[in-house]
């Protein structure tokens, strides 16, 4: 990863969701305090299971966001392009990154460790809220689609609903059901 000289500016990250409506000196202070990257065509940034540190907006270029599935493959779950944030939910869970992500083309990247954000919590606990609230509700509009590609497909993801299913982690596609038939 380099640094080629690519500025980020207030409106440019108070159009990111997660920073949305924090006031124009917090936007400063994040801007002074991150780096702004330049890395090449499929680069990993960030790999499945390892420790999380940073949070990355994409500037220019593309990521993909990989999972790995039951029998070891990698699956692309979603392509990011300008204005998109990863690396944020382990500030909310404190676990390990749960994707790989990769560059899928050269991208320019804001990069905001999160000792960082630990900081704005220090210095002001509203706006500290104010950006984990963000960040919860970037989560919960991708568990929304995420539940809804499930539902199209046809899928029963217990785990994601209960106590017991965390630990058996079972997924199973029901049998096809007859749609309910109307009397005329």
């Amino acid at each position: 990863m380099s640094d080629g000289g690519w500025k980020v500016d207030r409106e440019f990250l108070s159009c990111t969701p997660i920073f949305g409506g924090l006031p124009p000196e917090v936007l400063d202070r994040l801007i002074g305090a991150a780096n702004v990257v330049e890395v090449a065509s499929g680069a990993q940034l960030i790999g499945e299971g390892e420790v999380a540190r940073h949070i990355f907006i994409v500037c220019q270029g593309e990521l993909e966001i990989l999972k790995r599935g039951a029998r070891g493959a990698e699956v692309r779950l979603a392509v990011l392009r300008a204005g998109d944030c990863v690396g944020e939910m382990p500030l909310i869970d404190i676990q390990p990154r749960s994707a790989t992500v990769r560059a899928l083309s050269p991208a320019v990247l804001f990069r905001l460790d999160h000792v960082e954000i630990a900081k704005l919590r220090q210095a002001d606990a509203e706006i500290w809220t104010l950006l984990v609230l963000n960040i919860a509700r970037e989560i919960s509009r991708r568990l929304r689609r995420a539940d809804q590609v499930l539902a199209e497909m046809g899928v029963v993801a217990q785990e994601m609903w209960s106590n017991e299913g965390r630990a058996t982690g079972s997924v199973r596609i029901p049998e096809q059901v007859p749609a309910p038939t109307t009397a005329h």
